[in-house]
């Protein structure tokens, strides 16, 4: 089960289901007092990113089991100048599953799915971005692959950005 997974670039249609994943992990981090998500992403970033061709989501025997925005252009909170690099790249955020497929490495699953659509678009980077204070997620993401390139602050938190090659 799960193993045949669908990238698909979202439409209006599809911010309602897509937009409740968001706030359902939402709901769950800050019950865990993680307050990453808190308050939750506005509605209206999510719609800008469909407009904007940004949002994806990821099916399996065609049910919805995550979401990601995907974008080639760098996030207004990072620092000027901060990547050197000018090969295409992909910024990974709002990176989101059900909670009712934890532990079903849906995550990791739909990680490698972006990493194949990214070489098959030679997408040569994905680059992320997370809060300090979460050691969980930096190494859920570690042992995806990613690494620690440096640290920034937007908000008075520290985050860690990360960065993935694309072989």
């Amino acid at each position: 089960m799960y193993e045949k997974i669908v990238m698909k670039k979202a439409k209006i249609k599809d911010l309602k289901k897509v937009y409740g994943i968001i706030l359902e992990c939402a709901k769950w981090l800050k019950s865990k007092g993680i307050k990453q998500w808190d308050p939750p992403y506005p509605r209206e970033r999510f719609k800008q990113d469909i407009n904007d061709g940004k949002l994806y989501y990821f099916t399996s025997d065609n049910k919805i089991i995550g979401t990601a925005t995907l974008s080639t252009k760098k996030l207004f909170y990072y620092p000027k100048n901060f990547w050197k690099s000018s090969s295409k790249v992909w910024y990974l955020t709002k990176f989101a599953v059900p909670r009712k497929l934890e532990n079903l490495k849906i995550g990791k699953k739909i990680l490698k799915k972006i990493d194949e659509e990214a070489k098959k678009r030679k997408i040569k980077k994905i680059r992320i971005d997370i809060p300090e204070y979460n050691k969980k997620l930096k190494l859920y993401y570690s042992l995806s692959g990613f690494v620690p390139v440096r640290k920034s602050i937007f908000n008075k938190y520290i985050f860690i950005l990360m960065e993935k090659i694309i072989k």
